[in-house]
């Protein structure tokens, strides 16, 4: 079966050789362990350096641990349309996992190259973080739904994706305040839609309708519409009793002030301007659809004119955390400074 180029070089320690297939392709990596003299290594680099045509990343760990390469990571596949196909939902499964698109390649920028063809440049990308991308991509690729809601979630990147550190709360979190602008709430509007129908393409959307509403009288949960979501979120392997934080940064916008985050309590960071919650899961997406329904879909109304990014990412962050989950990639804030990663 023939072999793919990606121009992707893997540094996940420790550089063992990998493999992982997918529905009609696999992922595979060479080993990039070297064990020898200083000498030995720099003429293995200087080896590496000749077959690429861009030096290699020696990563060093300690004394204990061989060095290793960063090795490409390539793809087997029939077909040269399988192989993009493995490609592009590589991308956006490294989209899914790092919850950004700053420091990841864009879709379509990579064309697979089989092995022996010339490469039309030297360009390539070395990072961690490739093998689980891998791995994640493979699983979803299994069903064309969860497929979509890779590629939908990091489409919602690219029209709305601060990078998680720009909203982490103890590195002096950026300000996205409301604009003025009717581009930045198209494009927030997007980033909010596309990202609720991803969890559309999970089947983990909440289900209500005139007739039979998610909320009674008196504000409570329709106990089935509730029990229909809940049963649906246990079917996907997805912890109940999770929370989920919903970002609230600057003054309440119209939108929080319309309808409010119910709070399951307050992160340890949440003071001043960052005024973050705990929301359980069924309670943010029933938020997350409203959001999605009466704001950013249909022709907007004044309230979109108070979106910002803090919008985008919360609808974005939940997304992520449901693929993630489902895929086994999630591990329950059992402790707040897990929490605080998180965030």
């Amino acid at each position: 079966m023939p072999l793919y180029h990606t121009t992707l070089f893997s540094n996940d320690p420790p550089g063992e050789a990998f493999a992982s297939r997918g529905a009609a392709w696999s992922f595979e990596k060479e080993p990039g362990v070297y064990r020898g003299t200083p000498n030995e290594i720099h003429a293995y680099s200087m080896k590496l350096f000749k077959q690429r045509g861009h030096a290699a990343t020696g990563n060093y760990g300690s004394d204990d641990v061989p060095v290793f390469f960063d090795m490409e990571i390539m793809i087997r596949a029939q077909k040269l349309a399988h192989a993009q196909q493995a490609m592009n939902l590589l991308v956006s499964a490294m989209a899914a996992l790092e919850g950004s698109i700053t420091f990841g390649p864009e879709p379509f920028s990579i064309e697979p190259r089989a092995v022996g063809a010339a490469a039309p440049t030297t360009s390539y990308l070395s990072r961690s973080g490739f093998l689980d991308a891998c791995v994640l991509a493979n699983r979803a690729s299994r069903k064309r739904s969860s497929s979509y809601a890779l590629h939908k979630l990091a489409l919602s990147y690219q029209s709305s994706s601060p990078h998680l550190m720009d909203l982490h709360p103890s590195e002096s979190p950026r300000r996205f305040q409301v604009q003025s602008d009717p581009i930045y709430h198209v494009y927030v509007a997007n980033a909010v839609t596309l990202a609720y129908s991803a969890i559309e393409e999970l089947g983990l959307e909440l289900r209500a309708s005139q007739k039979n509403p998610s909320k009674m009288p008196d504000g409570t949960w329709n106990p089935v519409v509730k029990a229909d979501l809940e049963e649906r979120l246990q079917k996907s392997g997805i912890d109940l009793s999770d929370t989920h934080i919903w970002t609230l940064r600057g003054p309440k916008t119209r939108i929080e002030k319309k309808r409010p985050p119910p709070s399951a309590g307050k992160p340890s960071w949440s003071r001043g301007n960052v005024r973050d919650v705990n929301v359980w899961l069924i309670d943010a997406l029933a938020l997350a659809s409203w959001l999605r329904s009466s704001t950013t879909t249909h022709r907007f109304s004044d309230a979109a004119r108070s979106l910002t990014v803090y919008d985008a990412h919360n609808v974005q962050s939940l997304a992520r955390h449901l693929i993630m989950e489902k895929f086994g990639f999630w591990q329950a804030r059992s402790k707040e400074s897990s929490a605080r990663k998180d965030a």
